[in-house]
C-alpha cells in the first residue's frame, strides 16, 4: 500500500514536471508553428497551383517546378548568389579577423574603437545602402572625389558591371564586419595567455605565434563564422534591391530577388513558392555539406 502511494506521488510529480515543461515551451512553439511551419506548408501547397493575388486558380502539380528548371534566369540568378558568396565571405572573414586582432591589443581608447567598428551593424539595410549610394555616386561621391584628389580615375560603381558586385560586397562588409569582429574577439580572449608566454620564451616571432597559436585557437569560431556568413550571403536581397535594382541589366540580380519579382511583380505566387522551396532545398544541401565538412575537420 505504501509502495503504491509513493509510486503514485512520483508519477504525479513527473506529470507536473512535463506539464511545466510544456507550459514553458508553448510561448515559443505557438509562434514557431504559426510563423515558420505553417508558411512552409502553405507555400508547398501554393507551389502546386497557379496562384495570384486573388488566390488559387488551378492545380498544376509539378508544372511550376518543371518551368523553373527550364528557365535560364533560374541558373543565372543562382550563380549570382553564389558569386556574391565567393567575393564577400573571404573579405568579411579576413577584415573581421584583422579588426579583432587590432582591438584585442592593449591600446588607448580600445573600448571606443570596438564600439565604432561594431556601430554600423546596428543600422538598417536601407540606411546602410543610402549612405554608400551617396559615397559611390559617380558624379559627386566621396570615393571618386578621393580618387580624383590622388589623380586616379573614378568609376561608375553601381552601373558598371565590373564594379557593381564589388560595390555591393564592400557595402555589406562595412555593414557586417563588426559582428564578425566581435565573434573573433570572443574567440581570441578564450585562448590562454600562457600559450603566448611560452612561445615568447621559445623565441617565436609574431607570425609564428599567429600561425601556431592564434589560428588553431580560432578554428572553432572560424568554422562558425564561415557557416553563418555563407548562409546569410546566399539570402542577399536588400542591398541589391536598393542599390542596383538587379542591374546593370540583370548582372546583380540574386535568387531571392528573382523570387520577389516573380511573386510581387508578376503576380505568380505559385511559381514564386516553388522557387522558394527549391532555394530552401539548395540551402539545406549546402548546410548539410558544410556541417559534414566541419565535422570531418574536427575529427
Amino acid at each position: 500500500m505504501l509502495h503504491d502511494s509513493v509510486a503514485k506521488r512520483r508519477s504525479l510529480k513527473a506529470l507536473a514536471a512535463e506539464l511545466s515543461a510544456i507550459a514553458f515551451l508553448v510561448p515559443f512553439l505557438v509562434p514557431f508553428l504559426v510563423f515558420y511551419v505553417w508558411p512552409v506548408v502553405k507555400g508547398g501547397w501554393m507551389s502546386l497551383h497557379v496562384w495570384g493575388v486573388a488566390g488559387k486558380q488551378r492545380f498544376v502539380g509539378l508544372d511550376n517546378y518543371a518551368k523553373i528548371l527550364r528557365d535560364d534566369n533560374f541558373y543565372a540568378n543562382l550563380w549570382h548568389s553564389f558569386y556574391f558568396v565567393l567575393i564577400f565571405v573571404p573579405l568579411v572573414i579576413v577584415f573581421g579577423l584583422v579588426l579583432a586582432l587590432l582591438v584585442n591589443r592593449k591600446m588607448p581608447m580600445r573600448a571606443l574603437f570596438r564600439s565604432v567598428y561594431f556601430l554600423p551593424y546596428v543600422l538598417s539595410v536601407s540606411i546602410v545602402c543610402f549612405i554608400w549610394m551617396r559615397m559611390l555616386d559617380s558624379g559627386s561621391g566621396l570615393v571618386n572625389s578621393i580618387l580624383a584628389a590622388f589623380g586616379l580615375p573614378g568609376a561608375n560603381w553601381l552601373t558598371d558591371p565590373d564594379w557593381a558586385w564589388w560595390s555591393i560586397a564592400i557595402t555589406t562588409v562595412w555593414w557586417t564586419v563588426g559582428f564578425v569582429m566581435v565573434l573573433f574577439l570572443a574567440g581570441l580572449q578564450e585562448i590562454p595567455v600562457e600559450f603566448y608566454e611560452a612561445a615568447n620564451i621559445d623565441g617565436a616571432n609574431s607570425y609564428q605565434r599567429f600561425r601556431h597559436i592564434t589560428l588553431p585557437g580560432l578554428s572553432g569560431v572560424m568554422r562558425v563564422q564561415i557557416f553563418y556568413q555563407v548562409i546569410a550571403s546566399l539570402k542577399l536581397f536588400g542591398q541589391v534591391h536598393i542599390m542596383t535594382q538587379g542591374g546593370p541589366g540583370d548582372t546583380t540580380n540574386t535568387f531571392v530577388r528573382y523570387i520577389y519579382l516573380t511573386g510581387f511583380k508578376k503576380d505568380l505566387f505559385g511559381l514564386a513558392s516553388a522557387q522558394s522551396l527549391l532555394f530552401c532545398l539548395i540551402m539545406l544541401i549546402i548546410t548539410a555539406a558544410q556541417y559534414r565538412f566541419m565535422n570531418k575537420r574536427e575529427d
